[in-house]
């Protein structure tokens, strides 16, 4: 699981998918990939399950999720610097190996809830999490030398779309699936551990990916040189968001769902338990509808989406969003109070139907609404970055977008957990609701806000910058003159060869 911005699934160009897949070696990268992403989201399915029945608290699962997500963060530039010097084909057989040995001593520290030991789970997690930070540069630093150039776009958006299944898959389905069959959480390390070995062994046949160039800097130096570069980039990453409002809205769109989503699966075991009345593993009623929903919002917007302004859409998504958050806090409550009219109702109903009316139909159809909202809200969001970000420096500002993004979700992840606990330690069995009523309506709010700002200023109408009906011509720079990414904004500077007034709607203040 993590918090990389979400890609555009609605434009994958998977035009040359049938050539790639014929290339026997991507195939074996592409299955080591499957495994491995399988894997580690089955076995984070498994681990919340465990954590919150060993607690009983929302917050140890948080610090669960924080080890997962951290060492992508800490390690990245580390990684970089080792990929860079060494067999990249190795990196990867080791990680793989690595990892499955890793899963292999949960079996001895988080074989039930009863037993488990929670500081040593997080303990081993995190350096599993760490050796998975060093496969994803080596896989793609493989990429490029296994496939043909015209076929990168397609093996790369396959790549793109397989991360996005694999994580509705296995956390959504397989894990928890497996452990409420198996009745323990045994059988999912060791099927875990299994598939870790498989896509090790996928890797084997592959040939030698060796570094493009000999280091010339021993490899403390540049980790440390690359840590200062990290550290210097992330600064001109959040000045570059500050100057540029059009990038700065879309990063808070993404920040908002992709912090939503983390703090729905921080909190979903002990929603299960504590709304639905099921034991933790049984949360795949929340997370699996929602893997689901979002699928289907993918291929809506695949189909359909490509005429409507993204502004719209993405209010739609977040007004919604708020509104689903509100549901799922309520929902309960307002089942127990309708309850004497709802069992006449049931008692008269075949017994194949009475399960629709139920509060686990209920909160199915709901997760479905709040995985195509996510999609309403990542998905256009993500695009408008792809475009706004000038060509130039797109690469390297997206990467410390990513980074940005990844650690502005810590703190809703942490914080929301830790205040449901707090609240129930007052009102037992109500911090759950709260917070995702507290959730909700902040959502509700920022959609609302959001929707009055991008009417007034014409986005519901039109994209700026695009060639959308009614959007004004994109000016591009003259030869010699920098790119300028937000042309309207107070301060900037022309984008043509000489200077042109520029007329803007009045109610945009924002560059917007």
């Amino acid at each position: 699981m993590a918090h990389d911005l979400p890609a555009d699934l609605g434009s994958q160009d998977l035009s040359g998918a049938g050539g790639v897949l014929r290339n026997k070696p991507f195939l074996a990268l592409w299955s080591a990939q499957v495994l491995s992403q399988l894997a580690s989201n089955m076995v984070l399915a498994a681990l919340m399950s465990i954590v919150y029945g060993a607690t009983g608290s929302n917050t140890a699962n948080a610090l669960l999720i924080l080890t997962f997500l951290v060492p992508a963060v800490i390690f990245s530039a580390i990684a970089g610097v080792i990929v860079e010097r060494t067999d990249a084909r190795i990196i990867m057989l080791a990680s793989n190996l690595l990892r499955a040995g890793g899963t292999i001593l949960f079996i001895f520290v988080g074989a039930d809830k009863a037993s488990a030991n929670v500081p040593l789970i997080l303990g081993i997690n995190l350096v599993i999490a760490s050796v998975t930070a060093f496969f994803a540069p080596a896989e793609l630093t493989a990429l490029p030398r296994l496939v043909e150039k015209r076929h990168l776009m397609a093996a790369n958006s396959i790549f793109v779309l397989t991360i996005n299944a694999t994580f509705a898959i296995g956390f959504g389905f397989l894990g928890p699936l497996l452990l409420t069959t198996t009745g323990n959480a045994v059988a999912v390390y060791l099927v875990v551990a299994v598939m870790f070995g498989l896509a090790a062994a996928a890797i084997v046949p592959l040939a030698a990916v060796p570094p493009d160039r000999s280091a010339t800097t021993p490899t403390g130096g540049a980790a440390g040189q690359a840590l200062r570069e990290l550290a210097a980039q992330l600064a001109e990453g959040a000045a570059f968001v500050r100057r540029t409002p059009r990038i700065a809205w879309s990063l808070t769109y993404l920040g908002v769902a992709a912090s939503l989503i983390g703090v729905i699966g921080a909190i979903g075991p002990g929603f299960t338990k504590e709304i639905l009345r099921l034991s933790e593993e049984d949360f795949f009623f929340i997370m699996g509808p929602a893997g689901l929903g979002a699928v289907v919002g993918i291929l809506f917007l695949n189909a359909y989406g490509r005429g409507l302004p993204r502004r719209l859409v993405i209010d739609i998504g977040l007004v919604a969003m708020g509104l689903t958050l509100i549901a799922l806090a309520v929902v309960k409550p307002l089942t127990l109070v309708l309850q004497p009219a709802i069992e006449p109702i049931e008692a008269n109903l075949p017994e194949l139907l009475a399960p629709v009316i139920s509060l686990i139909a209920v909160v199915v159809v709901i997760a479905i609404s709040a995985g195509i909202e996510y999609a309403f809200v990542a998905i256009p969001s993500q695009t408008a970055l792809q475009e706004e970000l000038p060509p130039d420096v797109r690469g390297r500002i997206f990467g410390i977008l990513n980074t940005l993004l990844s650690v502005a979700s810590f703190l809703p992840v942490i914080a929301a957990p830790a205040i449901a606990d707090l609240i129930n330690i007052a009102f037992p069995g109500s911090g759950i609701p709260v917070v995702m009523g507290l959730l909700g309506g902040g959502t509700l709010l920022a959609g609302i806000l959001s929707w009055r700002h991008n009417r007034g200023a014409g986005l519901h109408d039109h994209d700026l910058g695009t060639a959308g009906p009614g959007a004004a011509p994109r000016v591009e720079p003259a030869p010699g003159v920098p790119y300028d990414p937000d042309p309207g904004a107070p301060g900037s500077q022309p984008t043509g060869g000489h200077r042109r007034r520029r007329r803007r709607p009045p109610a945009t203040t924002d560059g917007d």
